[in-house]
């Protein structure tokens, strides 16, 4: 004869209660150890090389977005020297740049890059390099909006100072994906990318001219207060400001092809001019230091030849470019700028 037993008695069995209380356990536990394990690695290899961790001695990264790229760059001790912007100052060498005046610069140029982005690359270099020798750094018509702008999308926790801010955030596909690709850089199975950051966008954009990119001015002030306030340039001076006097700043405004400058007497015009007054008055009297306006209607912006598209030239100014920093680094406000 046979006879059954409910779970409920199975369950009162020290036995059977002991062994479901392992099986729960080991249920729970596998997935937290294996995150956990996980974590332990990403951390070792350090997936951007912010030099918050690592443990094996990698050397940087292998990434075609320059939000998450920059980092690994902006620590580099090899480097003295910064460009700072969006892609309009991508074309500026800092090999020249470095032959020139005998610093060892580097590009952190960042696609697309709003203020607000910008001035978190510029922390983080100076945080790395609190005695660098020089800056260099763009100012496109997005320093001079009258309203407070930022970009959600912008990885902040890479540019954090925390280290628990960054842990947290490597747990994610894209935190292993850039694990694997530090990893095959230590084995020998990729190269890292260009050392010094520079990228000549000639390459991908040869002539003739194209027909987009038009630089996006932004829009007047709404009242007649808001005319000399721009919040972006505000937040630049202050950062500025927190440097040590003798580290000489260069800034640029860079240029655009002839069509897309404001028309002189416009309103357009007279906005700039309030925003590269405020700019100017950012360097004025900080040695080797220099304000310089290259968006202006000339022989050289009136060249298609010498863009690659209404906002992005070509080597011949990018060299024009840099000798005017070259200039204004070895003679500050005095320099002769010839554009």
């Amino acid at each position: 004869m046979t006879s059954s037993i409910s779970s409920s008695e199975a369950l009162s069995d020290p036995g059977t209660a002991s062994e479901w209380r392992r099986w729960l356990v080991t249920f729970l536990s596998t997935p937290l150890l294996g995150a956990a394990f996980l974590l332990a690695l990403l951390i070792a290899i350090d997936p951007y090389d912010t030099g918050k961790f690592g443990l094996f001695g990698i050397d940087g990264v292998d990434d075609q977005n320059t939000r998450t790229a920059i980092p690994s760059r902006a620590r580099d001790r090899q480097f003295d020297a910064a460009v700072i912007g969006n892609s309009t100052v991508q074309r500026l060498n800092p090999t020249k740049l470095s032959q020139a005046t005998g610093l060892r610069f580097v590009q952190l140029y960042m696609i697309g890059a709003s203020p607000n982005e910008e001035l978190a690359v510029l922390d983080l270099f100076v945080r790395h390099h609190p005695r660098a020798r020089a800056l260099v750094i763009g100012a496109d018509p997005s320093l001079c909006v009258h309203d407070q702008t930022d970009t959600a999308l912008f990885p902040y926790w890479l540019y954090d100072r925390s280290f628990f801010v960054y842990a947290a955030r490597l747990m994610s596909w894209q935190g292993v994906e850039h694990a694997f690709q530090r990893l095959a850089i230590g084995l020998g199975l990729r190269q890292r990318k260009v050392v010094d950051g520079f990228f000549d966008y000639e390459e991908l954009w040869p002539p003739p001219f194209r027909n987009d990119a038009h630089p996006r001015d932004p829009p007047p002030a709404t009242t007649d207060a808001k005319r000399n306030l721009f919040p972006a340039v505000e937040r630049l001076d202050a950062a500025i400001k927190r440097l040590p006097p003798e580290v000489p700043v260069v800034l640029l405004v860079p240029p655009t092809f002839h069509t897309t400058v404001p028309q002189p007497g416009s309103l357009g015009a007279r906005e700039r001019e309030a925003c590269n007054a405020a700019l100017a008055r950012i360097v004025a009297g900080r040695r080797h230091s220099n304000f310089i306006n290259f968006r202006v209607d000339n022989e050289l912006t009136r060249n298609a030849e010498n863009f690659a598209d209404f906002i992005h030239y070509r080597g011949i100014i990018a060299d024009k470019i840099s000798e005017g920093i070259v200039a204004s680094l070895r003679f500050g406000a005095s320099a002769k700028i010839d554009f």
